[in-house]
């Protein structure tokens, strides 16, 4: 449930919602933090779970399974898409922030206002072009100035095991994406200089 491994941060953006707790504010015990968790995101995290372990047995039946699979996949799509919709609707408006890169580890995000490191924030990670919306306890790290803003760093302190494992393997699926997206960037842009 805490976090003590260390992974890479990618660049991208996605939504957070990040709401400070109180300067005085301690870490729950992992019960209270389940129950603070919001049903939503309970819920969330299970249909997750459901669906990685409904879809492991499938990909060892082979080819005969792979339509079944992708017919499945579709089905979990759109069900993601509905929760992840819904889980944005259930919050605050101030507290919607434009998050600038992610990993499993921690994930920075760009604030009105300034943090005070070591303070606890609550966070609501959407990720929306891959469908993840994960709930978690964070610890700032960093609180920089740049403009008319604040650059927050923050390190996860309580996320719920196969969140953080949803977290790692968006934060692959985002990165080959933009590993793809160079490549096609630099082949175009040789058959122009061709």
């Amino acid at each position: 449930m805490s976090v003590e491994q260390h992974f890479f941060s990618i660049e991208h953006d996605f939504e957070v919602h990040a709401t400070p707790m109180p300067l005085d504010s301690v870490l729950p015990s992992e019960d209270d933090f389940l129950r603070q968790m919001p049903a939503s995101f309970r819920l969330a995290s299970q249909l997750n779970e459901l669906e990685s372990s409904a879809l492991r047995p499938l990909r060892q039946l082979g080819d005969s399974a792979h339509e079944l699979a992708s017919f499945l996949n579709v089905q979990s799509k759109k069900i993601d898409l509905i929760m992840s919709y819904i889980l944005t609707l259930s919050d605050d408006h101030q507290y919607r922030l434009r998050g600038t890169s992610f990993g499993g580890s921690n994930l920075t995000y760009i604030s009105p206002d300034p943090l005070i490191v070591d303070q606890l924030i609550t966070l609501k990670i959407f990720i929306k072009d891959s469908n993840c919306a994960i709930y978690c306890l964070a610890r700032v790290i960093a609180s920089t100035s740049a403009d008319d803003a604040f650059i927050i760093e923050a390190k996860y302190e309580m996320i719920n095991d196969e969140d953080l494992e949803l977290l790692v393997r968006t934060s692959l699926h985002v990165q080959s994406a933009q590993l793809k997206e160079r490549a096609q960037q630099r082949k175009d842009q040789q058959s122009l200089d061709s």
